[in-house]
This record gives C-alpha cells, structure tokens and sequence, in this order.
C-alpha cells in the first residue's frame, strides 16, 4: 500500500499570520505545497480563490465559482477534491491547507477524513497530520472576550457570517496541535496564561520563529484536538489558575432545570468568559444538548444521544473577571434537585421547556 501523504492545516484570524505561518511550514518542509483558500464575492457571483504554490512559486491561481459561499460547500466543492488531486500527482512529500481568514479547523479535518472522491476514500490517500494555529498575542485578550462581530471588522467569512470575533479565535485555539505566537513585543504574562487555559492538554504553544515544525507537526498526538460540535471531548488543560486567569470545571449528574436556566443564563454565559460543554434536561432525556459561549453570543444545540447511564451535566468556564463564585452559584442554582428528581422524568413529558428554538423538538423517545 502507497504511503499516505501528510495533511497540515493553517488557521488564522490574519491573512499576514496565515501567509507567516503557511511559509513557516514550507521551509521546514520544503518538499510541501501550500493550498491556500479564500472566499470572495463579486458582483452576484461567489467565488472561491484557490492559490496553489510551493517553494518554485505558484502552481495554481485560479477562481472556482460556488453555488453556496459556505466553507462547507467549498469543501466539498474544491478543497477536498484539490488535496486528493495533488496527492496523486506525486510531486510533492506534504500538502499544507491554508484555510480561508476566520475559518475553523475541525471542517477540514472532518472531511479529509470521511470523505470519498472519485470512487476513494480521501483518508486512503492522505493522513491528517494535525493543525496550526497562529495567534497575535497583542490582541489575543481582547479578541477573546470582547463582544466584536467578525461582520463589524470586515472578516466574515460570508454575508450572512454573524459568529463573533471570540467565538472564531477560540475554535481556532481549541482545535490546535501546534498554537504559534506572533507580538511584537514581549508577550504578557496574562496573554500566555489565557492561551494555556483554552489550549488542548497537549497542544505545543510558543513563538511561531521558535518552532521546530518538523518535530512538532509529526507528534503522534496529532490531530486530537477538540473539534467544534464535539463539546464530550472538551478538556481542562490543566493551567494553573494565575495573573487573573482562571477556569473553572461545573459538573454535576444532575440535569438542568429548564425554567431555572431561562432565567440565569445570562450569568452563566455573561461576561469576559469562554465557556464549553453540554447538558441535560428533564424534557429531553435522551439529547446531548451542547453549550457554546464566547464573544458574548451563546450557541447551543442539540449535538448527540445520551448512552445508557452516561448522563451528565458538564460546563467548562475560562474568564479573566473575578466573578467565579457568581458562575458556579448560577450552576448550583439551575440544577434539579432532589424533590424535583423525585416526581420522576415521566413528569416532565408533559412541559414545554422553551428550547425548541434551539434544539428542536422535544425528545420523547425511549
């Protein structure tokens, strides 16, 4: 069987960061080549811009007209089918996919691994060799936990884009094997504290022109990182908390109280925080219902089904403002308790929870 050819992917919320880091992993592979997407309109047309180039020069510069500006749709569309292409060709020992400004990494890793193309399955051809992420430190804080649109900085990915900068950067960090670091001056101990509280356990942080991405890149704890809609796979790493920086770990066995929640979710997910996880509720028995929160805008959905006696409420919480004990007093408070989990589930099939909106019907089956 042909050896599989390794598959980076670079994730920025910078096109300068995105164009450093992609050429950072050239020189340490200079057998590599470089796809580089971006996502445009013009007129009423979209368009998605692939760029192809290795360390000669370009390959390839080319526009793709898509039916659905999406990454998603790109994906299917172009990307995918592009790495299979250059993998075939032989030329080339690597192929770095540089993703679109914004984008989040765990799209392309999805489908390079479960996709099919021409008849083969792509993860015959390539394998996923884990993901980068390059991150200016100097707007790290303030990107994280600010309430910024990426609409309002001119960064959507599409017209109908409306994920906040946070929520972009933080799947971004969160999906990274390899995090770089970029300032321009000499990093504060805050910014470094931050990026170890939302970076997987075994993510490797530090300046992108200290990086030995030849070893780094081919640990073989490559791509485990987090992907976005996993929220079961979401993990404390393990930073201490320091210089203000904290997370806390809310867990219980319990489910939520559905009324209880509408009523104090906003300090749950208010504030200068980033939260991840999932829950439960006595209206939907058998839903993984995850939670997603950062730049202010909260996300749930329903993600799963609940495996025999494998319920749990579990909630993530990294912030920078002393409100801790507000945060888990509000856990505390929306959970069930024990005179409510004694009228039994069947109690509760009679209740509209008021998430439906979000997480669709109510879940009534056995």
């Amino acid at each position: 069987m042909t050896e599989r050819l390794p598959v980076n992917v670079v994730a920025a919320m910078d096109g300068v960061l995105r164009q450093t880091a992609a050429s950072a992993v050239l020189w340490d592979f200079p057998g590599g080549v470089v796809v580089q997407h971006d996502l445009a309109r013009t007129g009423h047309d979209d368009l998605l811009h692939r760029l192809v180039y290795d360390v000669g020069g370009v390959v390839e510069d080319t526009g793709v007209p898509l039916d659905h500006a999406c990454l998603s749709c790109a994906l299917r569309e172009d990307v995918v089918p592009t790495v299979v292409r250059l993998a075939r060709s032989g030329r080339w020992d690597r192929i770095v996919v540089s993703l679109p400004v914004t984008a989040e990494p765990g799209l392309v890793r999805d489908a390079l691994r479960g996709s099919v193309v021409g008849g083969s399955q792509v993860a015959d051809l390539v394998t996923f060799a884990g993901v980068l992420t390059v991150v200016d430190l100097a707007r790290l804080v303030d990107d994280l936990f600010g309430d910024d649109l990426l609409a309002e900085r001119g960064i959507a990915l599409t017209h109908d884009d409306r994920r906040a900068v946070g929520e972009a950067l933080a799947h971004q960090i969160e999906s990274a094997d390899v995090v770089a670091t970029r300032t321009d001056r000499v990093p504060d101990a805050r910014e470094l504290a931050v990026l170890r509280h939302l970076a997987a356990p075994s993510a490797v942080c530090a300046d992108l022109h200290n990086l030995d991405l030849a070893r780094t890149l081919d640990r073989p704890a490559r791509g485990c990182g987090p992907q976005r809609g996993d929220y079961r796979r979401a993990a404390h790493s393990g930073a201490a908390d320091t210089h203000g920086v904290w997370t806390l770990e809310l867990t219980s066995w319990r489910p939520v109280h559905p009324a209880r929640l509408h009523d104090r979710i906003g300090e749950l997910a208010g504030g200068r925080q980033r939260s991840r996880g999932w829950f439960w509720l006595p209206t939907r028995p058998h839903a993984v219902c995850g939670w997603d929160n950062a730049g202010g805008q909260l996300s749930i959905g329903t993600v799963g089904r609940w495996e025999a006696g494998d319920r749990q409420t579990r909630i993530l919480v990294t912030g920078i403002e002393d409100v801790q004990e507000r945060v888990r007093a509000a856990f505390d408070a929306v959970l069930m308790t024990d005179s409510e989990l004694a009228r039994g589930l069947d109690h509760w099939e009679r209740h509209d929870d008021g998430f439906s909106p979000w997480l669709g019907d109510d879940d009534r089956a056995a």
